[in-house]
């Protein structure tokens, strides 16, 4: 950061300025600096960031490097400047002495591609080396043409598609306020339909309560409300509970965790979660006090196994009494579910004691244990 200086107001010779980027987060190396969220603007000598009450520059000249890193799971965007050797003081700067000779620039909304591409056209042309440019265009057979009014119209068309986008960027933010608005008007709904008991038969009621439910979960568990390590992960299986009740009982009492992460997230919104997060969440459920517990298949498959497992088997044994014997493929079929989910509660009912298996030239079956009361 000892590279940046505070803003100066008089542009330098031959200063063009090429577009502006919003929402940049600036990274001191690999230390976040109080320069958290301001629009970053990119002329032909100078990087330019302010947040409205801060503005700093950063000379072109000192980035000899850099790199773009694209956004991951649950990181932003961001573009490393490898910088040279400071200059001696001569300006004011919000940092005297740094321990990074990098920088990064963390594009929050997007918009990396595009301030590379400005960066890479700025540094390539080196403006700054060349001092003051003539404006002075010779007499042409075209009035007000030459490369000066071309330049201009380029620079307007520029400055009114940086208009736009920090006018779209507005109303995705006013668009995820009401979308909060919108939830806790839901829930309103739904406690009122609660209160008054709506009787099922009213179809139109039922509907509206089934969309309302499926909008998802409000106010949903973060590391910034809810801090971090145990305490996080045994917040997020409160709330995994809450939410899985209804899905695992119509799943028959098992569900993959695989489609417990896709559910989850759909259900928290645009606060998602990584599957690393989802799956120390499921290890913090207890029978006890959840009602339901991670388990793993002898395949290495994840579940989430609810207290109503008992029932799956039921259902299991009563579609191996009409059938005589049950195939995992036959099962998948009956249940809508994947093959290899099949396949694993076939295997778990076979570890309770209820059914046994016949592996034959056309596959393995299972049929039911009709000796499971006789052994003792």
């Amino acid at each position: 950061m000892d590279r940046w200086a505070w803003h100066v107001k008089e542009d330098q010779p031959a200063e063009e300025q090429r577009g502006s980027v919003p929402a940049v987060r600036i990274y001191d190396g690999e230390d976040k600096t109080s320069f958290d969220i301001g629009n970053l603007a990119i002329s032909t000598h100078r990087l330019e960031w302010s947040d409205g009450t801060r503005k700093i520059d950063l000379p072109l000249k000192f980035i000899q490097s850099h790199e773009i890193h694209g956004a991951k799971f649950t990181k932003s965007a961001k573009i490393t400047l490898h910088l040279s050797s400071p200059l001696p003081l001569t300006t004011p700067r919000p940092c005297d002495k740094s321990n990074s000779d990098y920088i990064k620039l963390s594009f929050t909304k997007g918009g990396e591609k595009r301030a590379l591409g400005l960066m890479e056209g700025c540094l390539e042309e080196k403006r700054w080396e060349k001092g003051v440019l003539s404006t002075k265009v010779t007499t042409s057979g075209l009035r007000g043409g030459g490369l000066v009014h071309i330049e201009r119209q380029i620079e307007n068309s520029r400055l009114e598609t940086d208009r736009t986008l920090n006018a779209a960027f507005k109303d995705i933010d006013a668009l995820m306020e009401k979308g909060k608005e919108m939830v806790r008007l839901a829930e309103g709904i739904v406690n009122k339909l609660a209160e008054k008991q709506v009787n099922a038969i009213d179809d139109e009621t039922v509907q509206l309560k089934s969309a309302l439910l499926s909008i998802g979960i409000a106010n949903p568990v973060t590391r910034d409300t809810h801090g971090t390590g145990t305490k996080y992960h045994a917040e997020l299986g409160n709330e995994l509970c809450r939410m899985l009740q209804t899905p695992l009982k119509e799943c028959g009492g098992v569900m993959a965790v695989s489609e417990v992460y896709c559910r989850y997230n759909r259900a928290r919104g645009m606060e998602l979660i990584s599957p690393e997060d989802v799956v120390n969440a499921c290890k913090t459920l207890t029978p006890e006090h959840h009602g339901m517990q991670l388990k793993m298949f002898a395949s290495g498959v994840l579940v989430i196994e609810g207290g109503d497992f008992q029932s799956l088997i039921d259902d299991i044994i009563g579609n191996i009494r009409n059938r005589t014997c049950l195939s995992a493929v036959e099962l998948a079929g009956i249940s809508n579910i994947p093959l290899l989910l099949a396949q694993d509660r076939l295997h778990a009912a076979e570890q309770h004691g209820v059914l046994c298996r016949d592996e034959a030239s056309e596959g393995t079956f299972f049929y039911e244990n009709r000796f499971m009361g006789e052994v003792n």
